[in-house]
């Protein structure tokens, strides 16, 4: 196939149909009707003799083919868009660009109302989109450009990745004031092991991390754990309510707190070895001047010096 024979913008076709499963939306995404991207995909099976993308219930269903096509055509747009970008100076005053962040629920409570808070009276018109992914996802599509930045506790995620530590995080206590520890402001691990838990565990390393403080705490296995939770959504209301004790990231009881004046926290009773929150972004956006302007937001807003701490980026090993 001569590639010279393609009009490149069938790819942008091609990539948001298979993003919305609609050709409608993907319309609706590139400012063309319906028609136009009907016709733009009849173009593109005939180009590679398949039907790429096949109707369901669910939308339209990529094939085989669509599917081995994706990476490599979401990886050569992004290297256009960086190429068309490139030496061209980010003007968030007037900027409509969108960043993706790869977070996960914990980040998105804590730390989104305040980065979205102040990005929106700097730069009105850029757009946020959080991803939940695993680390691996999230190293993947951050290399083919569908992400910008990763906030998290991730180890670092390679060679060819930067990343910059922002905070320590550590473990508090969280329970309702009315619960039989809700009066003190410290609790015994025979306290704490004798009441009745909520399990909080989110996919990702701050989980990991958790499960090894309260191994090395010999609490692991001899909680009394009545509920355990995928998501944060709800779990306020649940501490408050239930009488149950939540072990959580420090900054998430705080917010939990802040959101209801019937909660409280306390220091967990065992060692807790803070653990650090980084953001991480890949080498092909270090000089993006967008990609650093984000950057120098979110470690504006949210860096917190340890004695630790040496240089405030470093390139992954």
């Amino acid at each position: 196939m001569n590639i010279n024979s393609i009009d490149l913008n069938l790819f942008l076709v091609f990539q948001a149909i298979y993003a919305t499963r609609s050709v409608t939306l993907a319309g609706d995404r590139l400012g063309m009707t319906q028609s136009a991207v009907s016709n733009a995909l009849k173009r593109m099976r005939e180009r590679f003799n398949d039907a790429l993308f096949v109707r369901s219930a669910d939308g339209m269903v990529p094939t085989p083919v669509a599917e081995r096509l994706i990476a490599p055509i979401e990886e050569g747009i992004a290297c256009l868009v960086q190429a068309v970008d490139q030496g061209r100076t980010f003007e968030p005053e007037t900027s409509s660009r969108t960043f993706r962040i790869a977070v996960n629920d914990i980040g998105q409570l804590v730390m989104v109302p305040e980065l979205l808070s102040v990005a929106r009276g700097i730069a009105p018109g850029v757009r946020f989109e959080t991803v939940d992914a695993s680390m691996a996802e999230a190293r993947q599509r951050m290399l083919h450009g569908q992400i910008d930045i990763a906030l998290g506790s991730w180890e670092p995620m390679g060679p060819s990745f930067y990343q910059q530590r922002l905070f320590d995080e550590t473990f508090v206590v969280l329970m309702s004031k009315a619960s039989p520890l809700g009066t003190r402001e410290r609790i015994e691990l025979d306290d704490y092991l004798a009441a009745e838990h909520v399990a909080y565990r989110p996919q990702g390393t701050t989980d990991s991390q958790l499960q090894q403080t309260l191994d090395r705490a010999g609490a692991l296995d001899r909680r009394r754990v009545v509920l355990t939770a995928a998501h944060s959504l709800g779990l306020t209301s649940i501490v408050a309510t239930s009488g149950l004790l939540l072990t959580a990231p420090a900054r998430l009881a705080k917010a939990m707190v802040a959101s209801r004046a019937d909660l409280h926290s306390v220091e967990a009773p065992f060692e807790v070895r803070p653990f650090e929150i980084r953001q991480q972004w890949h080498e092909r956006f270090h000089q993006d001047s967008g990609n650093r302007w984000l950057r120098e937001l979110i470690f504006g807003l949210f860096h917190e010096r340890s004695s630790r701490e040496h240089a405030p980026q470093t390139r992954n090993k």
